[in-house]
C-alpha cells in the first residue's frame, strides 16, 4: 500500500516528482514531431492504414484518407497524449504499436474478451551500434574494436527477435486494461554481456551507460 502524504505540500511534491523534467519533455516533443514528419512522408497505403487504426480508436475525425491532413495530425497528437499519460505509470510500446493497441481497444470495447497483440521490435543498426559503443566505453574507457561492436549488435538483434512484446487488452464494463510483457532492453542486454556475472562491474557499467544516455538525450 502506498504511503499516505502527511500534508498537502508533501502530496504536491510527490506529484511534481513524477512529472517529466523540462529536458525530458523537450526530447519527447522532438521525438513526436519527428514521428509525425515520418508519417507525412511514408507511402499513402501505410498512412491510410494508420488513419483507419486511429479511426477505430475513436481519435480520427471524419472518413480516413491517405492524406496527411489536420484530422490525421490531431489524431496522432491525441494518441501521443494518451501514450504519455500511460508512460507515467508503466512501460509503453513504440508509437505505431501503441496506435495499433488503441485500435484494438476501440474495436473490442464492450466485448470483455482479452485480446493479445504480439510485436517483435528490432532496433536499427545505427541505434544498436551507438548503444554498443557507449557500453564498451563504460566498461573499458574506449569504444572497443569493430569486432566487439558488431558482435554486440548482432547478439542484441537476435535477442530482440526472440523476445517479442506481448500486449494484452481486456475490456470490462467499458473499461479497458492494458498489460505488457516480454520484450528486451537492448542496452541492458549488452551490459549483461560485457559485465558477465560480476555484479559490481555490471553496476559500474550501468551507471556509466545511464550517464551517457542522459547526456545524449537517450538512445532508443
Amino acid at each position: 500500500m502506498a504511503e499516505i502524504a502527511k500534508s498537502p505540500d508533501e502530496a504536491r511534491a510527490r506529484v511534481i516528482a513524477t512529472q517529466p523534467t523540462p529536458q525530458q519533455q523537450t526530447t519527447e516533443d522532438a521525438n513526436f514531431q519527428s514521428f509525425a514528419t515520418a508519417i507525412s512522408k511514408i507511402d499513402a497505403n501505410t498512412r491510410l492504414k494508420i488513419a483507419q487504426q486511429l479511426k477505430k480508436a475513436g481519435l480520427y475525425r471524419g472518413k480516413p484518407t491517405d492524406k496527411f491532413n489536420n484530422s490525421l495530425y490531431d489524431a496522432l497528437l491525441a494518441a501521443e497524449e494518451r501514450r504519455a499519460k500511460l508512460a507515467t505509470i508503466t512501460e509503453v510500446p513504440g508509437r505505431l504499436e501503441f496506435i495499433q493497441g488503441l485500435a484494438v481497444e476501440g474495436a473490442t470495447e464492450g466485448t470483455g474478451g482479452p485480446t493479445k497483440q504480439i510485436t517483435t521490435r528490432v532496433s536499427d543498426d545505427t541505434t544498436l551500434r551507438a548503444m554498443a559503443i557507449e557500453v564498451l566505453k563504460a566498461k573499458t574507457g574506449d569504444e572497443g574494436t569493430e569486432a566487439e561492436i558488431n558482435d554486440l549488435v548482432k547478439k542484441a538483434k537476435r535477442a530482440q527477435a526472440k523476445n517479442p512484446t506481448v500486449t494484452t487488452y481486456t475490456t470490462s464494463d467499458g473499461v479497458t486494461k492494458t498489460s505488457t510483457t516480454g520484450g528486451i532492453d537492448a542496452g541492458q542486454f549488452m551490459i549483461d554481456i560485457v559485465a558477465k556475472t560480476d555484479d559490481a562491474r555490471a553496476n559500474k557499467v550501468l551507471q556509466a551507460y545511464n550517464i551517457a544516455l542522459n547526456t545524449f538525450g537517450g538512445l532508443r
